[in-house]
């Protein structure tokens, strides 16, 4: 008999304790070039930070692992660029990759698409790109959103992009050749441009123009590619207000102006940005008394795609709901089924659902995670297979909002209180 016990207490129980985790949605990813041999001076203090994934948290942390901003350099200025557009509850996180290594390269400019793509060494060890697929099992999740600033444009990468995008549910943001113009721009997204933009990936974002901004090395205005700030444009609002929220008409904090204008008139259907969001692009848009804002809520999906996930936020919160119900169902799989743990599982996904809705900022509309007893038959259930379904309704967003205005005489009989005529 166990000694006597006075007082409240808690019993740990496990039955029905599981419940549905929400993952990290601000992870942000960039893979370029840092000049680590400006602050690492040994070859071995060097390697930590060659091919290798660095978290970064903070501002502070950006001049110390991979040196200040340089001239032909990606890194500084792209984490610069995140971090300016940190409001009060930051940018999450971003995992780092510089490929460059200045004891192997003779420049910067020596780097090429191959060392931006990665491989898999003999020894299992990823570089480049490929370091994405790492990170679900150092970290316990996977970027969302990846960068790489000048070198997007390089034969393969932006394949390579997409394909990882894919498979880890993430999506990148792809700079349009510096200079170009908008007609060169629109062109390239069919086949007779003079590049390359024709994807309709509904994970690929395509931005123009690029952006001015003051080096604080110099105190010249300098050229930058646009992806990194939309990229922290986007993690910015994922932290404040969530990946259900779209990153378009925020403002872009950090730049002088854009290297083209961008004709916005508020109304005007002919209006520069309408072309651009038309093609599937993110650009820019300014106002008077405003600072450029961020203006497109499509992917490279658009406008040939009609599915309603070419939407950035749609396809972002589906991304999370399967891939938060997915590791969640890994932990039942092997399991035996019965119409008890049917039940259960369907209790815990939907009082997981139920939690997405409420509120005034509810990250989906409706949804219900529902046995499938006509998918799933007796041949299907000897086999070990079990259907289930989840429909779910996103929330919705302004993107064009139509007022009909006409004039009605017989307002004027109220104005005047004269008979209505």
């Amino acid at each position: 008999m166990p000694d006597p016990y006075f007082g409240a207490e808690f019993l740990e129980s496990t039955v029905g304790s599981e419940t549905v985790q929400e993952l990290k949605a601000g992870v942000g990813m960039i893979v370029g070039t840092a000049p680590i041999g400006d602050v690492h001076t040994t070859p071995e203090e060097r390697a930590k930070y060659i091919n290798k994934t660095i978290q970064i948290r903070r501002r502070e942390d950006i001049a110390a692992k991979f040196g200040a901003h340089r001239a032909g350099f990606t890194i500084p200025a792209a984490l610069d660029a995140i971090f300016d557009q940190a409001g009060k509850k930051g940018v999450g996180v971003i995992d780092v990759v510089n490929v460059y290594d200045p004891d192997t390269h003779a420049s910067v400019g020596d780097v090429t698409n191959l060392d931006i793509i990665g491989r898999f060494t003999a020894s299992g060890e990823a570089t480049g790109l490929k370091k994405a697929y790492e990170a679900y099992h150092r970290f316990g999740r996977f970027p969302k959103i990846i960068v790489c600033p000048g070198f997007a444009g390089l034969t393969g990468v932006r394949g390579e992009l997409e394909a990882i995008c894919n498979r880890i549910l993430a999506r990148t943001i792809i700079d349009a050749p510096v200079g170009v113009t908008m007609q060169q721009v629109l062109e390239a997204r069919g086949p007779l441009g003079s590049f390359d933009l024709r994807s309709n990936s509904r994970r690929t974002c395509y931005c123009w123009p690029h952006v001015q901004v003051v080096d604080l090395e110099t105190g010249e205005e300098r050229t930058d590619p646009y992806s990194a700030r939309i990229a922290g444009v986007w993690l910015s609002s994922i932290q404040e207000w969530g990946y259900h929220h779209s990153p378009s008409n925020r403002p872009i904090v950090g730049i002088e102006d854009t290297t083209q204008p961008v004709l916005y008139i508020p109304g005007d259907a002919s209006s520069d940005i309408q072309g651009l969001r038309g093609a599937g692009l993110i650009t820019t848009e300014a106002r008077h008394g405003k600072p450029p804002h961020t203006s497109g809520n499509r992917s490279a999906a658009y406008p040939t795609d009609p599915d309603m996930r070419n939407f950035l936020h749609v396809q972002f919160t589906e991304d999370m709901l399967i891939e938060e119900g997915l590791f969640f169902l890994d932990e039942q799989k092997d399991r035996i089924q019965t119409n008890q743990s049917i039940e259960l599982l369907e209790e815990r996904m939907n009082l997981w659902l139920q939690s997405k809705t409420v509120g005034d900022n509810p990250t989906i509309l409706d949804g219900q995670f529902r046995f499938d007893r006509k998918k799933t038959t007796v041949a299907t259930a000897t086999q070990g297979q079990f259907h289930y379904s989840l429909p779910w309704a996103p929330v919705g967003i302004g993107e064009r909002l139509t007022t009909t205005q006409f004039i009605d005489l017989n307002l004027l009989a109220n104005a005047y209180g004269l008979a209505a005529s």
